[in-house]
């Protein structure tokens, strides 16, 4: 009774064959932005202003492209917070589109940086909250600039404002 064992390609017990990425290694020395600085760069420069920051953790911790898509999340979420305020009333206040924005961002931020940016911040290596603030104030211009062109060049195409 000499029975031979086939080992079959399907092997529920071995390990499995998954990619690892090559860059999710933190870039030495960086530092990362707080979540406080995030919150405070989204309240002031928008969205946009906030997922830059996000990007700059995620390019800080190796990790390419979710810097991508929070910039492009951030920048979809600034454009649309943008036509919602054209559309929406002008009894509803500003703080109304405010609001939502920065629970949206510190939320997003806690969740998918907030134990690597406390690491960085127990080792002392985060930003200051002022730093976060002269980006937001960036951003804000650069908006404030394309906003500003955008109307100039419409009102001179003739489209009523």
């Amino acid at each position: 009774m000499n029975r031979e064992i086939v080992v079959d390609e399907f092997n529920p017990y071995r390990r499995p064959a998954a990619a690892v990425p090559a860059s999710t290694a933190p870039v030495e020395g960086a530092r990362l932005y707080k979540v406080s600085g995030i919150g405070l760069a989204t309240f002031i420069g928008s969205a946009l202003a906030g997922g830059w920051l996000m990007a700059r953790n995620y390019r800080a911790l190796g990790e390419h492209d979710k810097a991508r898509r929070a910039l492009g999340y951030s920048l979809l979420a600034t454009i649309a917070i943008m036509l919602l305020g054209v559309v929406l009333p002008d009894k509803v206040p500003a703080f109304a589109l405010t609001l939502p924005q920065l629970i949206a961002a510190m939320q997003v931020a806690r969740r998918y940086q907030g134990d690597r940016i406390a690491e960085y911040e127990a080792a002392s290596q985060a930003y200051s909250n002022w730093r976060a603030f002269g980006v937001s104030l960036l951003v804000l211009v650069v908006l404030l600039l394309v906003l500003v062109s955008a109307a100039v060049m419409l009102e001179m195409a003739g489209v009523p404002l």
